[in-house]
Parts: structure tokens; sequence; C-alpha cells
């Protein structure tokens, strides 16, 4: 039997969202963040149901509409790489385009009268042509790729402050407490420079009238200097604990959801998929994709499917990020072979002999900037989960703890099945294996120059390395002994070394470490800017 199964949000009506909608306390506390008044940066990697808490909160505002007066508006820019030319000016005047579009659209929805005059116009361009004054620019940016000469845009797109002034007017004409602006798809599918400038946005339309809900993947977001994450908005994770008690019955009720005719064969092999639900490491996507192989449903058939998508896809789909990225090549390469060549056997070798088993591991916090930067690109693709920082392990050395795909685990083992069922079983979150500051496996992406980045053609990314050091997010003590070995700019700093560093008084190799991890931290954003 062909299982057929959503493996994505977009696929999905609003009106059936909350037919599918399987609730966790971490969910509901989301989805409430999402409806309320502050503005709200929803992070986490590929398929973990960022896009799908999105419009379970739509659908919920959209039910409660006559009670609360709250207008929620879902929009995406995944067409942003259309955008040719796309200066700072042309790239937030087509940003803003479609914000109103997206306004007057789900004000029409809902049955609210545009009146006109004062700063409502902004919202639609004025006059009453169809298309819209507005949604004529919008297409006009998107259609620039298609070469030729474009035509002229009929209206400028309003600026921030007339198109705030129009959100106040709209809510007071209409009788509404505020709008919430969904944002889906909110940066990935930006360069760098675009994230920045979307990021600038998002905070310049905070108001009363105005709330930004945006959704972004780990490791792959750029804010810039003006937006700051955790006091810009309210930042909150989208992982699926798999220690909770009911993580694996919340699990078959997602798939209940799609598939009841699924029941009968997962329950008479109910370790079975407890094993393929822990290897998903609360992923619903995976889940579903690696479960949409095993048709029929026995253990021979997902026994294969962890092996083939935990040994092959899932790697293929992290070293796809150096095609994505590709300043960040050596850091996804380099990431990829410290998971499969080291952490992933060292786990192993571990539940081999210790009664509690782990799918755990710990990075000192002094590990170089590079090392720290590739984890989180791991993070990205969904083959790692960051976890808490401040933790302390041996020696009571401080550092971040960081969990790995348990499937990825699972598939080392000639029996996954059996393998997965003993890990599961005895994981324990206190047992972590332990990477500190200068483990021999960094050794190969620690020394990363400017000769490896590449500056040509990279504008923003020359205009950083120009900075002074007095920008790097390092003590002023740190910043003085810079200045005392003639280190001026960020370039200087990153084009030296850490014995270079150590020449100065009273720096060691734990400042020396903070100083270049500071100056690398200050351009990886911009590598593929």
């Amino acid at each position: 039997m062909s299982l057929d199964l959503f493996f994505r949000t977009e696929d999905i009506g609003l009106d059936e969202i909350l037919n599918y909608y399987v609730e966790t306390s971490a969910d509901r506390d989301i989805v409430d963040a999402l409806k309320s008044r502050s503005p709200v940066i929803l992070r986490g990697s590929r398929g973990v149901g960022k896009s799908f808490l999105l419009r379970t909160a739509e659908a919920e505002l959209k039910q409660e509409f006559r009670e609360k007066r709250v207008l929620p508006v879902y929009l995406t820019f995944a067409r942003a790489g259309l955008i040719t030319a796309p200066t700072a000016g042309r790239f937030q005047a087509w940003m803003i385009a479609k914000i109103c579009n997206r306004i007057v659209r789900a004000a029409t929805t809902y049955g609210l009268a545009l009146p006109a005059g004062s700063a409502i116009d902004a919202l639609c361009g004025g006059g009453g042509t169809q298309p819209s004054a507005m949604e004529q620019v919008e297409s006009i940016f998107e259609d620039a790729w298609k070469g030729g000469t474009q035509p002229a845009t009929p209206i400028e797109p309003p600026g921030v402050d007339v198109l705030g002034d129009a959100i106040e007017d709209l809510c007071r004409s209409a009788g509404l407490r505020r709008i919430i602006l969904l944002v889906d798809e909110a940066a990935h599918v930006f360069i760098p420079e675009q994230q920045r400038q979307f990021f600038s946005l998002m905070r310049d339309l905070r108001s009363p009238y105005m709330a930004v809900k945006a959704a972004v993947y780990p490791g792959a977001t750029s804010y810039g200097p003006t937006f700051q994450p955790n006091h810009d908005a309210t930042v909150l994770s989208v992982d699926r604990s798999v220690t909770d008690d009911d993580y694996a019955a919340k699990m078959r009720e997602i798939v209940y959801k799609q598939e009841a005719s699924l029941r009968r064969a997962i329950e008479a092999n109910g370790e079975v998929f407890d094993t393929l639900a822990f290897a998903a490491t609360g992923n619903p996507r995976i889940l579903l994709k690696t479960l949409a192989r095993t048709s029929p449903f026995n253990r021979r058939n997902v026994q294969e499917s962890i092996r083939e998508y935990y040994r092959e896809e899932i790697w293929a789909e992290h070293s796809s990020l150096s095609e994505r990225y590709p300043g960040h090549a050596d850091l996804v390469d380099w990431g990829r072979r410290f998971l499969e060549g080291d952490v992933l056997p060292a786990l192993y070798r571990r539940n081999a002999a210790a009664p509690e088993t782990s799918s755990f591991i710990w990075i000192h916090r002094n590990a170089p900037q590079p090392v720290r930067e590739a984890l989180r690109l791991l993070c990205y693709s969904g083959v790692l989960q960051e976890g808490v920082s401040g933790i302390r392990a041996t020696r009571s050395e401080v550092g971040t703890r960081y969990m790995v795909n348990l499937g990825c685990q699972f598939a080392l083992d000639a029996d996954p099945v059996g393998y997965g069922s003993t890990v599961r079983s005895a994981l324990s979150v206190k047992r972590m294996v332990e990477f500190g500051a200068n483990h021999p496996a960094y050794r190969p992406i620690d020394e990363l120059s400017l000769d490896a980045i590449g500056t040509e053609g990279n504008e923003a990314l020359l205009q950083q390395l120009k900075k002074p050091v007095d920008r790097l997010d390092i003590t002023y003590f740190l910043r003085e002994r810079l200045h005392s070995l003639e280190l001026e700019t960020i370039g200087d700093v990153l084009a030296s070394n850490e014995q270079k560093f150590m020449e100065a008084w009273y720096v060691g190799p734990t400042r020396a470490r903070q100083m270049r991890n500071a100056a690398i931290a200050a351009v990886l954003e911009y590598l593929s800017g």
C-alpha cells in the first residue's frame, strides 16, 4: 500500500490544519506566543514544524477573530531569489510591497473595509484598479529576472513610518486590536545582507498595532548589528525532546492523524515504530519520510529505511549546503567529517560499554569559532540539536551540550532496530562525550584564513574586515592588547594567529583564542553575502 502523507505544511489547507495538530505542552506555549503581542523568532531545523505552528496560530486566530479582533497575516518571502540587483532600497521596497499586499488581502478576506484617505491608501497604492498599484510593484520586482526592459513601478512603496501609520489607521478604523504578521521562510531564502535588512525592518515595524513573528533556521541566520534577537524579540526553539515521557505517543498520534489505517500495524510492531520515531529525534517530517518507505510496515522495512536515510540522505542534504552557502563549504565539509569520523564512533563505543547510553556531546566554550559555526550548520541540517549552554563537564570546564540525531547512531549498527531499542531505553542526558577547547579533531578547521574565506566580490565582507578592532565583542583589556601588537582592524586580527596574540603582555592561550574567535565571529555571517 502506498502511503499518502503530507510532508510539508504548504500542502495542507488552513481550514484543515487543526485536524492534524497534535499538541504538546511545548507546542502550546509556542502557539500562544505566536498569537501574543510580542515579536517572536521561531527557530528550528528543517522539518521540525515551524511552518505548521505558524499556520496553527493563524487558524486559531481565525476562529477567535470575532471575539479578539486580532488579524493574522501569513506570508512567505520564498520568491526573494527572483529579485535582481537587490540593493538595500530596492529589496526593502519589495518586502514592504509584499507586506502591504498581504495585509490588504487578509483584511478583505475577513470582511474589513479599507476606507479611503489617511495613511491606509499606502497599503494598496490608492485607487481601485485591479491589480492594485502595490500588487503591480510586487510583480514588477519579481519579474525583473526575465530580462529585457522592465516597466517603471507605478508608485513608490511607502517607507517604514508611513506603513506603520497605515497599520495604525487600519486597526483604528476596523476595530482591530493588532495585526499579527506571521513570516514563514523569513531568512533562509535570503543572502546574509538581505537577512540583515529583513530583521532591521522587523524591529522598525514593532508597535502596539503590529507584532512580527518570523521563522528562521539555526546556524544560517544573520541578524545584523541593529537587531538583537534576545532583546528585540522572544526567541523560541522548536525542539521536541525525546526524553519526554509522552514523546513516542505524540509521534504515533501525528501519524494516526494523517493515516489512521496504520494504527493496527503500528500497534502490532510498537517497539519497531518507537525506534523509527526516536530515530527522527523530534522531527515530524523525517519521521513521515522514513515511515513512507516502510510499506508494508514491518521490522525488515524499518531497518532498511533507517539505513538508507541516516547513512546516506541526511548527509547528502547537509553536504548540499556548500552549494547554497559557498563561503561556508569548508565548515560544511569539516562538520560532516567530525560527526562521521569522531563523534558517532565515540558514542557507539561508549554505548557498547556503559549501562546508561548517550547521544550527547559537549563542546568547550573556548573551542575555535569555526568549530562552533560548523556545529550550527549541522543544527541547520537536523544532524545536531543545540542544547543548554553553560554546562559543566569534567574538571568543571564550561561548554555547550548538543544532541546528535539518534537515527545517525542507530544506522551504525547491523541491527538498527535492536541497537535503537537499547539506546533509547537507557538514554541519559547526563552522559556526554566531551570535546575540549583544543581537541585534535579541530585542527583541520582551526586555522581559518583570509585566503580560505575568499574576499573577491564580497563588498560587505571587505567593509567588515576594515572595521577597527574596537568593534570586536571582547573586553577593553584585550582590545588594548591588540592595539599594542599594532593589529588595528578586524582583518589584521583574522590574518594573524594565536601565537602572535600571546606576544602581548598577560595574554595566554585562552585569551588568544578569545581574540581570534571574536574576529572570526565578526566575519563568518558575511561569507555568502
